[in-house]
Order: structure tokens, then sequence, then C-alpha cells
């Protein structure tokens, strides 16, 4: 069972914040190997996943507790239990492999709308290979780390030869290529009162605190202003001191502004990503489709209030059905919305719709944790997947821009007020693997 822990110990070094991508594939080498090796294939299989969503995992923990962390884990861990289950009964790796990245796919999309975060590739960032995603998503990338896994427990010169072929054909990928034009942004990371649970605990604190981060930085004319996710933290439209606020700001900065709102609609919240034009005025709303379970909606309510009594604090929002961008200057921008970015469909319909994405996130809820740093990779993997440059923009950090090859080209520190100015490249190419989706929708 030593083994096993270590295995998992190695592939949850590969996501960040620790990030050596490569010990993903001794990780899950050293978890083949001892699966050939177990005569308990199955309950390997079952604590490999635990330890390595346990780790990876831990921040989830951070404000809530430990039961409600276990749990998840736990139940990411149960989609490995196939994997051993086939290797007992067939005694073949390549089967067990394959099974590993079905199950991988599975919890990406179940329960509860799936739960991707520590899908294989998210570790693989600063891969060399990484540029395979813009080819085959993030199923090619994940299954590429897996198959070099497979390769490396089979030492030998065939084996040898094969990962160097494999390596060598990712370098030959090029780069995504450069589109033209650009808009010029204003990223604000406003900060918080506080963090954790209660970051937004009063009315128009975070509102006021952006507000005025603006005029402190605001220095230039910019094409936009974007604020994170929850900044707005009460609806304008029930606060008249809010919205003249924001008419006031847009029209003494002569910019736009996309912010993240909470509003009301027929007395429950929508998480919204919303366009104030320079007179401040409502231009464009996307309300956020792909909601957090447990965060933004509570599945199996009366369990999971047993289970944790924080559970009772969820107030269940209402997800929105229609796909909008924003249009600034002569640009289309695709608003993604903080957990939206592991949702495969979600963010490819952004891309595919629009010219550049922004990416708008609340990390107070999870402040000084790997979660950040994490959201910020896959973030990371979603601009070579789809070939567009990314603004992410949060609370209280990591912000960031990144062009459409993962690139980093500027960030925040976190837990403090800090902005962003850059110029965010627009691009209509397409990878393939996003043609081939447009292809066969």
């Amino acid at each position: 069972m030593v083994i096993i822990l270590i295995a998992a110990f190695l592939v949850s070094a590969a996501f960040e914040p620790i990030g050596l991508w490569f010990l993903a594939i001794f990780g899950f080498a050293l978890f083949f190997r001892k699966l050939s090796d177990s005569d308990r294939p199955v309950l390997q299989s079952l604590v490999f996943g635990l330890t390595l969503n346990a780790i990876v995992l831990h921040w989830s923990g951070k404000y809530v507790g430990a039961l409600p962390w276990l749990l998840l884990a736990l139940l990411q861990a149960l989609f490995y239990l196939p994997v051993g289950w086939v290797f007992k009964r067939s005694k073949s790796l390549w089967l067990s492999a394959l099974v590993l990245l079905l199950m991988e796919e599975l919890r990406s999309r179940f329960p509860f709308g799936g739960f991707g975060w520590t899908r294989i590739a998210f570790s693989q960032v600063e891969s060399p290979a990484l540029p395979i995603v813009s080819i085959g998503g993030v199923l090619a990338l994940s299954s590429f780390t897996v198959l070099i896994a497979v390769l490396v427990t089979r030492i030998g010169l065939k084996s040898f030869v094969g990962i160097n072929i494999l390596f060598i054909t990712a370098l030959l990928i090029p780069d995504n290529p450069q589109g033209s034009g650009s808009v010029r942004l204003l990223a604000v990371q406003g900060n918080t009162p506080e963090v954790g649970l209660e970051f937004n605990s009063r009315a128009k604190a975070v509102f006021n605190l952006h507000r005025d981060a603006t005029r402190e930085f605001a220095k230039e004319p910019y094409d936009a202003i974007i604020w994170p996710e929850n900044a707005i933290d009460i609806d304008p439209r029930e606060y008249p001191e809010v919205a003249a606020d924001i008419r006031k700001l847009t029209r003494e900065l002569q910019a736009p502004l996309i912010a993240g709102v909470v509003q009301q609609e027929n007395g429950s919240p929508e998480n919204a990503s919303i366009m104030y034009s320079k007179e401040g005025a409502l231009q464009s709303a996307y309300i956020k489709r792909g909601l957090t379970p447990f965060g933004e909606f509570m599945p199996l309510r009366k369990i999971a209030e047993f289970v944790s009594p924080m559970a009772k604090m969820v107030v269940d929002f209402v997800p929105g059905d229609k796909l909008v961008t924003h249009q600034v200057s002569r640009a289309k921008l695709g608003p993604i919305i903080c957990y939206e970015i592991i949702i495969d469909s979600l963010v490819r319909d952004m891309a595919i719709n629009s010219q550049a994405l922004i990416v708008q996130t609340n990390s107070a809820t999870f402040a000084n944790t790997a979660e950040s740093a994490q959201q910020l990779a896959i973030t990371r993997i979603r601009a070579v997947e789809h070939s567009r440059a990314i603004l992410s923009v949060s609370t209280v950090g990591i912000s960031a821009l990144i062009d459409n090859n993962g690139r980093v080209l500027s960030q925040t520190a976190e837990n403090k007020k800090a902005f962003l100015v850059g110029n965010l490249s627009l691009n209509t190419n397409q990878t393939l693997v996003d043609r081939f989706w447009v292809w066969i929708s």
C-alpha cells in the first residue's frame, strides 16, 4: 500500500501549486506497475484515487470542514474502482488505462453535472505536450500522459523509442496562429473586506472596493473595464445608489464596465456577467449556465444539511440558458464565470462564438489555498485548446492576462488590491478540436 500512496503523492505534485508536470507520468507509471503486481487491484485503485483527490482538493475543506472535503475526495475515488476491477479481470494495463480515461470523462459529467477539476490534463500545463489540446482537447492530453506512463512501466528499447517518438511528435505541433487586432482592457482585482464564506457579508462592501480601486488605477482610455465575479454582490436594480455609482463611474472614465453581478430574478439569485455602457446602461447580460454543485445549488439537500450545517446557507441559484457575448468596440468577448472553466462544452461554445474570453471568478471563498493557482492552470490550458487569449480576473487573485498559447503575459499577487492593464488579442481561428465539434454539431 505504501507504493500506491507514493504514486498518488507524485501525481498530486504535478498539479499546482507544485506543478511538476512529469511527476504525473512517474506517478501513474508506479500506479500501473503496482496494479500488475497486486492481488487486490480494486482496493489499490480506490486508495490511489482517494489519496490523489484528497491532496489536490484539500483547498475545498478550508472553510467548510474536513467531512465535505473527504466526501468529495471519496466520490471522485469511486471512479477509480473500475480501473482495478478491469485489470483484475483482464490483466491488461492497456485496457485499464483506457478505463481510467473513460472514467475521467464520466466524472467530468456525472453526477450533478460532473466535477472534472482533477483531470489528468490539468496537471500538464507546463508539459511540452500541451499543444495536443488544440488537436484533441483535454482528453487528448490526458491520454498522451497516460500512454507515456504505461510505456514507462514497460522499460525497454521499444518503450524508450516510443516515448521519444511521442514527445518529438508533440514538439512538432505548431503554436496557435496569432489573429489580428486587440482591445485595451483594465482588469480590477478590488479584494474583499474578508475571505472565506463571509467574503460578501456586508452589502455593497465588495462593490465599493472595486469602484474605488477602479478610480485609483484608471490612468488612460480603455476599451472596457473588467470586474470579477461577485464584484457587485447586490442587484443594482434594487439599489438605486449602486446603479447611480455605476453610471457615474462609466461616464467619468468613458469606458464600458463588464462586472460580475448577483442579481435577483423572481425572488431567486442569478450569477451574471453584465456589461454596462459608457452611459451606465445595461448593454448585455450573460447568466451563468454551469452552476457549482453544493455552492450555487444544493443537490440532495437533506443529506447535505445532515453532513454539514453550512449547507443550509446555500441558496439555489437559477441557471441561465442562453449564450451571450459582450460587444467591446468591434470585438466579441465571451464571458466564462468561475466554475464554468472546467465544463468543456460551455468553454467551447464561448470560444467558437467569440474572439477572446474573459474569465470572471471569485476566489475569496478559497483564499490562501491552492485553488486559485489550479484554476489559473486550467484557464491556460483552455487558452491553448481554443486558441483564444484570456483575461482572468479574480476578486482576490490570481488575476492574469494569458495569450492564445497559454503563456501568462502578466499576473497579480493574491490577497491584495491590484490591477492589470493589457491588450487582449483577438482571434477568429478555430483549432482542430473546435472544427471537429462544429462539424458534428
